[in-house]
């Protein structure tokens, strides 16, 4: 639905994620109480307008909503193309990721994309090729909380990836984080289980790649761990 001209939204940034024509920013609607992925003008950020407003998980945005929901499902479901000149940073940074103001965290991977998870193969108890099917009328960005021991880095053909078992099932995704991408470049694995936060339970992002493949699937990712 379309917002009027002049309204705006508070979004806590939860997801900042590589792209291969950017960056794509995803978070916490504060007043509508659900995921959305606000589109500069209607598409992808730079790096320089993440600079510009210092956009990484934890950090607030005010924007203002532009026409409607662009795109196809299921990512639409969360699309919000915003002006990109309205784009203003909040104070403060969130941290509470495990609390009664975080945002909204799903039973299971299964259950946050309403059943609509499939995968190519199963190796070792561990699914891969985790998807959903494109036009599924679902979310496109999922969080789940895990203990810390049920989230696993491995490299595999030049890719960061990790293993994340939901409480439920254990799925193998390619990570496409920023931050954890740049810690991998910076210092292999190491690093990577360096920036993950210091506690025992974790907030992990799950997010839907635009459809690739023949046939076509939106491929599961590991957006973040908060």
């Amino acid at each position: 639905m379309a917002q009027a001209r002049g309204a705006h939204m508070d979004v806590l940034i939860t997801d900042v994620t590589v792209m291969a024509q950017g960056y794509c920013v995803a978070g916490w609607d504060t007043a509508a109480k659900r995921m959305v992925r606000p589109l500069p003008d209607g598409g992808y950020w730079t790096a320089d307008i993440l600079g510009q407003y210092g956009v990484v998980a934890g950090k607030s945005i005010r924007a203002e909503p532009r026409g409607k929901p662009n795109g196809s499902y299921p990512h639409r479901t969360e699309n919000t193309p915003i002006e990109a000149t309205s784009i203003t940073a909040l104070e403060g940074v969130f941290s509470d990721w495990l609390g009664e103001s975080a945002p909204q965290v799903a039973a299971s991977l299964s259950a946050g994309f309403d059943n609509n998870l499939q995968w190519n193969r199963e190796w070792n108890g561990v699914k891969q090729g985790v998807y959903v099917p494109p036009g599924a009328q679902c979310c496109s960005l999922v969080g789940v909380r895990v203990a810390k021991t049920n989230l696993a880095f491995s490299e595999a053909f030049g890719k960061l990836r990790a293993t994340l078992n939901d409480g439920s099932e254990s799925y193998q995704l390619t990570v496409s984080s920023k931050m954890l991408k740049e810690a991998w470049r910076a210092g292999g694995l190491e690093a990577v289980n360096k920036a993950l936060p210091v506690r025992e339970e974790l907030h992990v992002r799950v997010g839907l790649a635009r459809p690739y493949d023949n046939p076509p699937k939106c491929y599961a990712m590991l957006n973040g761990v908060l």
